[in-house]
């Protein structure tokens, strides 16, 4: 069964005012793929305000660096694709403006590998399956982070 994540950078403030209350942000995303029309675009105008730019370039990058030692992964532009043949894995990673899209099958080591190098890039990733209903940070952050942001 494929799996399908869309990740997003969360602006650090939101983030730290979201700790803990994630499904909040998640109900977020999950409305604007259901709404149409005026209030479709209200909800464009959120998501981008809470959200950064994705840095296409670094990531690019980074992914390459770390991928390239890998068997089975393969770059077409903005394309990242890791396949284990002999587990009958796949992930894509696709690289857009606004967001990253993930699709994978078989085992979570694949998609695993791709969340591993993302989450060294940037703090507030945030991944969801709107099919699922999962959602989460790809990089949690600790108590002691949540504490000595606030104190700033």
């Amino acid at each position: 069964m494929m799996r399908h994540y869309e990740l997003y950078i969360v602006e650090e403030d939101v983030a730290r005012q979201y700790y803990g209350q994630e499904s909040k942000l998640f109900y977020l995303f999950l409305e604007h793929e259901k709404v149409r029309g005026s209030q479709k675009e209200i909800l464009r105008k959120q998501i981008e305000y809470i959200t950064k730019p994705i840095p296409s370039l670094l990531l690019q990058q980074k992914l390459k660096q770390d991928l390239t030692k890998i068997d089975g992964y393969r770059k077409k532009k903005n394309n990242h694709v890791i396949e284990i043949a002999e587990r009958d894995s796949k992930a894509e990673l696709v690289i857009g403006a606004d967001a990253l899209y993930l699709t994978a099958k078989g085992t979570y080591e694949v998609e695993t590998l791709f969340f591993e190098i993302l989450r060294k890039v940037e703090p507030s990733f945030f991944a969801f399956s709107i099919d699922d209903h999962r959602f989460g940070w790809l990089k949690p952050l600790k108590q002691e982070d949540f504490l000595r942001m606030n104190q700033v």
